[in-house]
């Protein structure tokens, strides 16, 4: 068997190599947009029970005055602090998501982990854009080299992104190509995350405590903790482990690495609607015909969704009684999206989902398996029977939000402002935007984390 490249030391050499004048307008720009999203999603996220339970946690074990969780006037630790954030960051399963190469939900665990440990070592805003850059660069490039995680039962989101959490603490503390290779090996012994909790408290669960991971491994590598130097390529290392034996790409793991980043090509993509992003297609079809036919629900015999096998078994679920459930039923998307017109946060309570009239728009939803759709499910066909005989049929293609069919400026500021409303002022969001906006520019993330506190 041929040795493979040396992968570990060729991403520490590139985080540690990488000037911030490389990285491209592009590359910067949709990074603030991202960046500016999740502090939205994460304020919101604020005022789930999941937030609340982590926040009196937090209280408990985290007691420090370092780092601060956003939305709240809560400090702690930097590793509990970055617990927190990267918890709020996907509370309501709207943050972003990678629609190409099985990556989760990146940014509230680089982000969580970034701020969190700059805020207490002084970063710039600089330093922060290039850190999370960084992050995501890594994390896809590892993702992009190996099979689907979550077909061996892991959780994408915080297997990979612990290693992007890292990735990112280790640039804001400038460590040396050894110390990173360290921080990695750290984190490749603290991954994990099991697929089947989605619809419960601990999938937010999750990228918490890939944010943690990030920030503890960095501060670990930085005092001189060891760890094995080939953590990703040597026999029964993080791939072999995670992905299977013999599974992973070397080579193309490292091929191109920054060339272009991945945030100017393909690109991350932006949640329009606060569920799943395998809901998508179907939500987009079920909003198209609603908008396009005028449907009143009322006049509404019912509605026919059509998925391939594995998205069934995932997604269709017959009984759903809680909003968290909802968020990965594509029956209650479905439903919903045509009993209201829309799909926001307010969608998915429990409250909601227990109310009569939307039971009754649950059972009119008929999920059939398509074995003609080819998996993971690239289109999703919907169609409608009203009770006077009306047929209207609509096959979505390509979500909005996804880079192929990008969410625009003004729609991602739209869905910050609403979301932040609720935990911070308006003067603050429109400072906030300000801020994002020319991140490069800002001196001290301190400022950052100032316009994250409550009004």
């Amino acid at each position: 068997m041929a040795t493979p490249p040396p992968v570990t030391d060729t991403f520490a050499r590139f985080v540690n190599d990488t000037d911030y004048s490389t990285i491209s307008e592009t590359t910067l720009a949709n990074a603030k947009m991202h960046i500016l999203d999740t502090f939205g999603v994460a304020l919101a996220g604020v005022a789930t029970d999941t937030a609340s339970i982590a926040l009196d946690y937090c209280r408990r074990v985290g007691r420090s005055d370092e780092a601060s969780i956003w939305g709240t006037r809560v400090k702690s630790s930097a590793p509990m602090a970055a617990f927190a954030n990267g918890l709020l960051g996907h509370a309501l399963d709207f943050d972003d998501w990678d629609a190409y190469i099985h990556a989760g939900h990146p940014t509230c665990m680089v982000v969580g982990a970034a701020l969190s440990l700059g805020e207490v070592i002084g970063s710039s805003g600089k330093d922060l854009l290039k850190a999370y850059v960084l992050g995501i660069e890594v994390l896809t490039k590892i993702s992009a080299a190996g099979p689907n995680l979550q077909d061996r039962g892991f959780h994408s989101t915080p297997v990979l992104g612990s290693f992007g959490a890292a990735i990112a603490c280790a640039s804001l503390l400038r460590l040396d190509p050894g110390k990173i290779k360290a921080a990695l090996g750290v984190t490749a012994s603290a991954v994990g995350g099991i697929h089947r909790q989605q619809g419960s408290m601990v999938k937010p669960f999750h990228a918490a405590n890939a944010a943690r991971n990030g920030v503890e491994a960095a501060l670990l590598a930085e005092k001189g903790f060891t760890a094995d130097a080939a953590i990703f390529e040597a026999p029964r290392g993080f791939c072999d482990t995670f992905f299977g034996r013999g599974s992973c790409d070397y080579e193309k793991m490292i091929a191109n690495i920054g060339r272009p980043f991945f945030l100017e090509s393909p690109g991350l993509g932006l949640k329009l609607h606060p569920c799943s992003a395998p809901q998508f297609l179907a939500a987009d079809a079920a909003l198209h015909l609603k908008r396009e036919h005028k449907i009143d629900f009322a006049e509404v015999a019912k509605i026919e969704v059509r998925i391939p096998p594995e998205r069934y078994q995932r997604h269709y679920h017959a009984e759903v009684k809680t909003g968290l459930r909802g968020k990965f039923a594509i029956n209650y998307v479905v439903a919903l999206a045509f009993l209201d017109g829309k799909l926001e946060i307010a969608t998915f309570t429990d409250e909601k989902a227990n109310r009569p009239q939307v039971q009754d728009a649950l059972s009119k939803v008929n999920v059939i398996v398509d074995e003609s759709i080819p998996e993971p499910g690239p289109y999703c066909p919907v169609s409608v029977v009203l009770k006077n005989g009306e047929l209207h049929s609509y096959t979505a293609r390509i979500a909005k939000g996804d880079p192929r069919n990008p969410m625009s400026e003004s729609e991602v500021l739209d869905k910050f402002r609403g979301n932040a409303k609720s935990v911070i002022s308006e003067k603050q969001s429109e400072e906030l935007i300000a801020a994002v906006r020319n991140l490069e520019a800002v001196e001290n993330v301190s400022r950052l984390v100032s316009l994250l506190r409550p009004a």
